[in-house]
C-alpha cells in the first residue's frame, strides 16, 4: 500500500514539474498551468520525496531534506564572473513594482541613493509617485506615469542627470506590445546604441490568461527586432514558463539560481527580472514597505 502510494506521488509529482516544459502554443491559456508552471519545483519536490518513499520513509525524508536544502540555498550564493567588467559598458538597472504606487516613496529614495543606479523603472506607479521620487534623488522623469482605469497600467522611466547627459538618453513608450505602459530609453555608450525597457506584463489570472501569454509573446517579437537590449519590470512570470524562456535573454540575479522576489513578506517565486542579450555583473533584490513586491537591481552589458 505505501509503495503504490509513493509510486502515485511520484507520479503527480513529476507530471506537475513537466508542465514547465508544456508548449505554450498549446497550453498557456489552460486553467491552472500557469500557476503549475510557476511552482514546478513542488512537483519536482514531491517527486524526490515519493522516490524515497518507494524505499523507505527514511530516505523520503532525508532525500527531501536536501532538495530542500538545495533550494533555499542556491538563490543565496553569488554567482561567479568570467567577464572583464572594464572591458565592456555597463548599466546598473533597478526596478520596483509599487503596488498601486503605495510603496514607500521615502524608502525608494533611500534605495536609490544607496545603489545609485543608471536606470530606474517604477510599474504599477502613478505620476505622483514618479514626482516624489524624482524630487527626492534628483532623478530625471523620462517618461510619464498613465495609472488607467485600474490602476496598474503606469510604468515609468527614469535616469539619473549624468547617465542620461553621457548617454544622449532619448525616452519614449513603446505601443502595441503589452497592455500596461513601456517606456523604452535609447542611450548610446561607446558608440553602441541600447533599449533600456520598463516592462509590467499582466497577471495570468482569470480572464487575463490569453492577455498575459500576448504580453509575453509580444515582448519576444519586439526583443527578436532589436540588437541590444535590457528588459527590467515585473513580468508576472518565472524561469517556470516557456513563453518567458522564449524571450530569449540573459537572466541577471546576482546569484547562481532566481532569487524569489514575490510575495515580499515570504518570497517563493521570482515573477520581477532584469533581462539583457549582454552579460551580468552583479545584482540582488531589496524590501521596500507598502509594496508586495521586492526590488531588483543588475549591473548588466548590452
Amino acid at each position: 500500500m505505501v509503495r503504490a502510494l509513493a509510486a502515485v506521488v511520484v507520479l503527480c509529482g513529476v507530471g506537475w514539474a513537466t508542465t514547465a516544459v508544456w508548449p505554450a502554443d498549446t497550453t498557456a491559456h489552460w486553467q491552472f498551468v500557469a500557476e503549475a508552471q510557476a511552482s514546478w519545483w513542488v512537483g519536482a519536490a514531491a517527486a524526490v520525496f515519493g522516490a524515497g518513499a518507494l524505499q523507505s520513509w527514511r530516505r523520503a525524508f532525508i532525500y527531501l531534506l536536501v532538495f530542500v536544502v538545495a533550494v533555499a540555498a542556491l538563490p543565496r550564493v553569488p554567482s561567479p564572473t568570467f567577464f572583464d567588467r572594464d572591458a565592456t559598458p555597463t548599466i546598473r538597472v533597478f526596478t520596483l513594482n509599487t503596488s498601486f504606487g503605495a510603496a514607500d516613496d521615502a524608502t525608494i529614495v533611500d534605495s536609490i541613493a544607496d545603489l545609485r543606479p543608471d536606470v530606474v523603472f517604477l510599474s504599477e506607479t502613478d505620476e505622483a509617485e514618479v514626482q516624489a521620487v524624482a524630487a527626492g534623488t534628483g532623478y530625471v522623469a523620462l517618461t510619464t506615469a498613465d495609472p488607467g482605469a485600474g490602476g496598474a497600467d503606469g510604468v515609468a522611466a527614469l535616469a539619473s542627470p549624468g547617465y542620461a547627459a553621457r548617454t544622449s538618453a532619448e525616452a519614449q513608450l513603446e505601443q502595441g506590445v503589452t497592455r500596461f505602459q513601456m517606456p523604452s530609453v535609447r542611450v548610446v555608450q561607446d558608440a553602441v546604441v541600447t533599449h533600456v525597457v520598463g516592462v509590467h506584463a499582466v497577471a495570468p489570472i482569470g480572464t487575463d490568461r490569453a492577455g498575459w501569454d500576448a504580453d509575453l509573446r509580444g515582448i519576444g517579437q519586439w526583443v527578436s527586432q532589436r540588437d541590444k537590449v535590457v528588459l527590467a519590470g515585473d513580468f508576472n512570470a518565472t524561469r517556470g514558463h516557456p513563453r518567458f524562456r522564449d524571450i530569449g535573454l540573459q537572466s541577471c540575479t546576482g546569484r547562481l539560481a532566481h532569487t524569489p522576489t514575490w510575495p515580499s513578506t515570504f518570497p517563493v517565486i521570482r515573477l520581477d527580472h532584469i533581462l539583457t542579450t549582454g552579460q551580468c555583473f552583479g545584482g540582488g533584490t531589496l524590501a521596500v514597505p507598502g509594496t508586495d513586491h521586492l526590488g531588483v537591481w543588475a549591473d548588466v552589458s548590452s
